[in-house]
């Protein structure tokens, strides 16, 4: 199983409306600072865009929280606070820029949230047969080197993730899961900027593995401790380095220093 956003459809002329907008909103809250947009007809202007398609692009935002409507006050952002955050379009926009530490610890600590507990009921619940398929998900993962394409990597931590939750046989910890696969994508393709983080992350998942064919929820829950505890210490390093954002990888996997 890999992850499919890399190979999505081409957005439409309102998808792609709405995704400007939210992310103008999301520069400005990362950068602290408040966001009126002009009137109508100047930000129709702006985007080349008719009416129709800017109103139905301010109503997407407007129901996700994101931003507010005000007869002759026009339109304003909303504080982060009053977002759907696990909306996953929100969770998508922020995905796509650049990540800052903000989003990035607010990732690990709902990873935390929901790993270790998976972890957990999978090595009292999972079936033999999902324990061989999360077995094999770590073999595929094994067999990539760090000096490989770093897509497939990733891909291969996604699908070993989602197979442990699945076999937690809990379907709201399946559901937050899946809403944060696509940040949580491009969180690993932060963290795996340093091929120690993911030697460490591959050995807690060997860790894992093994608690679950032990079937201790203690260690199994430990071992996922560790794994985003080590993604967490990657978060706080990137923050105190001033140069993080010129290490960080491209599109394709790549480091943009290399």
């Amino acid at each position: 199983m890999t992850a499919d956003w890399p190979h999505a459809r081409r957005p439409g002329l309102h998808e792609r409306i709405t995704g400007e907008l939210a992310r103008r909103v999301i520069r400005a809250q990362r950068e602290r600072l408040p966001v009126a947009f002009p009137n109508e007809t100047q930000l129709c202007r702006q985007l080349g865009v008719s009416r129709t398609i800017l109103r139905e692009s301010m109503k997407v935002l407007v129901d996700k929280g994101m931003v507010e409507m005000r007869p002759r006050a026009g339109t304003r952002a909303r504080p982060r606070c009053q977002w759907r955050l696990l909306d996953p379009d929100i969770l998508s926009w922020q995905a796509e820029l650049e990540p800052d530490s903000l989003f990035l610890r607010d990732l690990c600590e709902v990873r935390l949230a929901i790993e270790p507990t998976a972890s957990g009921f999978a090595a009292v619940r999972a079936t033999a047969a999902e324990i061989d398929e999360i077995a094999i998900q770590l073999e595929r993962r094994r067999t990539l080197t760090p000096g490989g394409q770093l897509d497939l990597i990733i891909d291969g931590d996604l699908a070993f993730h989602a197979a442990v939750v699945a076999a937690s046989h809990n379907p709201l910890l399946e559901y937050l899961s899946s809403a944060i696969r696509r940040p949580f994508r491009t969180a690993l393709l932060y963290i795996a900027r340093r091929p120690a983080n993911l030697a460490l992350g591959l050995e807690a998942h060997i860790r894992l593995l093994d608690a679950l064919r032990a079937r201790d929820p203690v260690a199994a829950r430990k071992a996922a401790e560790e794994a985003v505890g080590l993604a967490m210490v990657a978060v706080e390093e990137g923050a105190r380095t001033p140069t993080a954002a010129a290490a960080r990888p491209n599109r394709k996997g790549n480091h943009s220093d290399e």
